[in-house]
């Protein structure tokens, strides 16, 4: 039975992190992962190659990569501009270094959805009630970490089709005064308000910033880290509003893109934050309050009890849905 070898890729405007996948028959199996600055080369090419050497130059059957932004152009032309990377990250790049004559090129979220049919029960946490998702029907992905991506996968038979937007930037929605209060002061400083506005590292600082300033109160110039170790530890009153707002917020976020997209087969948490939350500080995410602003949609409630959700635990989710996209282009 013949093997191939495939490349995969996930650009980052600080680490770039490549592995190789085994493709033989209708087993995939994902090598370790390298992890490399992009502030140490000059181009993709030159930490392709890096990587390349270390393995040896393998022969690669495919080859996929994905970076976070939207992909511009299609085809050969298709590339990502990255905010804090001078590299061009493009089909042609790709091609360039590999000899991969056709290498596929997506956005992050869109590879995260597609390895969500991939995860065993061990790489997923559930929130709440454990639900078991529906097969072959939408799902949907949201992840806050740097920014707050979102995606879909959606199904066309056996096909599975990765759907990826800028859902971060809706509009942020309040459920209550209080929150309507925190909207406010959020607006006049920055007009348009989106849900990754707060749904982020950076609005995790603006969160307590705001709080302290709608009540008067001294604001330590945090980290969204200690933020979260603060509240963690219960020893910040700030702290721990922040990251219920937080939570609160994601919940009602998460269950409008359920909504949006028809995720009857789940949602799923990815990013940065919240898997780190789980594995570093257990009971920090408050779980009962997301799942309650999740289902918390009016007519459509004893729809929304039916979801599932869960968090993403994998942490090379992204570069095993690449792999089962580079898999599929053979």
């Amino acid at each position: 039975m013949k093997s191939e070898k495939l490349l995969v890729a996930d650009i980052g405007g600080t680490n770039a992190r490549f592995a190789l996948a085994l493709a033989r028959g209708g087993e995939l199996t994902l090598g370790p992962v390298t992890v490399l600055h992009t502030t140490a080369y000059a181009r993709l090419d030159d930490a392709l190659e890096a990587f390349l050497e270390t393995e040896g130059h393998p022969a690669l059957g495919a080859a996929a990569l994905c970076a976070a932004g939207p992909v511009s152009g299609a085809g050969a032309t298709a590339h990502i501009r990255l905010t804090n990377c001078p590299w061009e990250v493009s089909v042609e790049a790709l091609a360039r270094a590999t000899a991969v004559a056709r290498p596929c090129l997506m956005n992050d979220f869109a590879a995260l959805a597609l390895a969500v049919p991939a995860l065993a029960s061990a790489d997923r946490h559930p929130i709440g009630r454990a639900r078991e998702p529906l097969s072959d029907v939408p799902i949907a992905i949201v992840g806050a970490g740097t920014g707050l991506g979102v995606s879909a996968l959606v199904f066309d038979g056996p096909q599975a089709i990765a759907v990826a937007g800028e859902g971060g930037h809706v509009d942020l929605a309040p459920a209550n005064a209080h929150e309507a209060a925190v909207l406010a002061h959020l607006q006049a400083r920055f007009g348009h308000v989106s849900a990754e506005r707060v749904l982020s590292g950076p609005g995790l600082v603006t969160l307590h910033a705001t709080l302290a300033a709608l009540y008067g109160a001294p604001a330590d110039p945090l980290t969204p880290e200690e933020i979260a170790a603060r509240a963690h530890a219960d020893t910040c009153a700030l702290a721990r509003e922040t990251v219920a707002l937080f939570c609160g917020w994601l919940g009602a976020v998460a269950g409008d893109m359920a909504l949006t997209f028809g995720a009857r087969g789940g949602v799923y948490i990815a990013g940065g934050i919240v898997p780190g939350w789980i594995a570093a500080m257990p009971g920090l995410f408050d779980e009962d309050l997301f799942r309650a602003r999740f289902e918390a949609k009016g007519r459509l409630e004893d729809w929304m009890k039916a979801i599932p959700a869960f968090v993403v635990t994998r942490p090379d989710a992204a570069l095993l849905g690449l792999a089962r996209a580079a898999r599929a282009a053979l």
